[in-house]
């Protein structure tokens, strides 16, 4: 759920990668030369969490009262005095802008949806909480320059070293049926002499379910609800997951969030969530440029919350 940012002025700072196993194709590029596109290859949990720790991380802002009783996005309910998290991480494969272009880049984030940036306790919006970003095949500090523009841009983003650093998950090798994936800030580059300093941010452990706790709808309606900014604006970042390549899966999983003590996520936040439900799928994304909150919600594309 990552917005693409407008890096593509400095392209020449960042290398092409080629992957092994070739990601999801960015074909909206084509029909949208404008603006921001790519695939992005992810997996996305929602974490329950106590309402009271959320709020206060999205001040000034309150949290709108999800609709629990809709057995379309919570069949299974949700537990009581919780706000859901998402929390998600991925490769981004064929970015675009014009005719530039950034091959590939791994992203993780931590969101809180239903965040009522109007003031209305109607219109939901995503709060950004963390955001990383890595190049593939373990060149991490290539993201150094995107993430200074994005966060200048308005969304506060850290330079990650991921794992796998060249897909958007990996087998466990004990367990083939059963996938991992792994952030860690950097803090401390060494790519030369000696360790980096790379506190943990958040890790998964999945399997495939037959039995999910959510529906597909459920994460199209989070992930695609518009993204709150650090300059006062907002940004439409919806995600399609419609093409044959979509290969949408149910997953449940343990995901652990490392707080400030060993890791980088707040400790409002931080903690072993056990047996979550999450989501695999191959989405395209269409970054728009920043524009007002208003502008974001009223313009937001119906068809990818579907």
């Amino acid at each position: 759920m990552l917005p693409i940012l407008r890096l593509f002025s400095f392209i020449s700072f960042i290398a092409l990668h080629a992957l092994a196993n070739p990601a999801c194709p960015n074909t909206l590029a084509f029909y949208n030369p404008n603006i921001r596109s790519t695939c992005y290859n992810a997996t996305w949990f929602i974490l329950p969490v106590p309402k009271s720790s959320v709020q206060a991380l999205v001040q000034p802002y309150s949290l709108i009262t999800p609709p629990f009783s809709d057995a379309t996005l919570f069949p299974k309910g949700f537990p009581a005095n919780s706000h859901p998290v998402l929390v998600a991480t991925g490769y981004q494969n064929d970015i675009r802008m014009f005719n530039l272009q950034i091959s590939s880049l791994m992203s993780g984030s931590i969101y809180i949806p239903y965040t009522d940036r109007l003031k209305d306790g109607k219109t939901p919006f995503n709060y950004p909480v963390q955001n990383y970003i890595g190049g593939v095949n373990g060149q991490d500090v290539q993201a150094a320059v995107p993430a200074l523009v994005g966060t200048a841009e308005g969304t506060n983003i850290f330079v990650g070293s991921f794992a796998p650093n060249n897909d958007a998950y990996a087998p466990i090798a004990s367990f083939p049926n059963e996938f991992s994936a792994e952030v860690k800030q950097i803090l401390v580059p060494n790519t030369i002499s000696g360790p980096s300093v790379l506190p943990e941010a958040f890790d998964f452990d999945f399997i495939t379910t037959n039995s999910p706790m959510y529906t597909a709808h459920t994460f199209h309606a989070l992930i695609n609800q518009a993204i709150i900014l650090t300059n006062g604006l907002c940004q439409r970042n919806p995600y399609y997951f419609n093409e044959t390549f979509a290969a949408p899966t149910m997953r449940s999983g343990n995901v652990t969030l490392v707080g400030p003590l060993a890791g980088s996520v707040p400790s409002a936040l931080a903690g072993k969530y056990f047996k979550q439900g999450g989501y695999s799928a191959s989405g395209e994304m269409l970054g728009y440029n920043a524009e007002t909150c208003a502008s974001a919600a009223a313009n937001s594309d119906p068809k990818a919350f579907r």
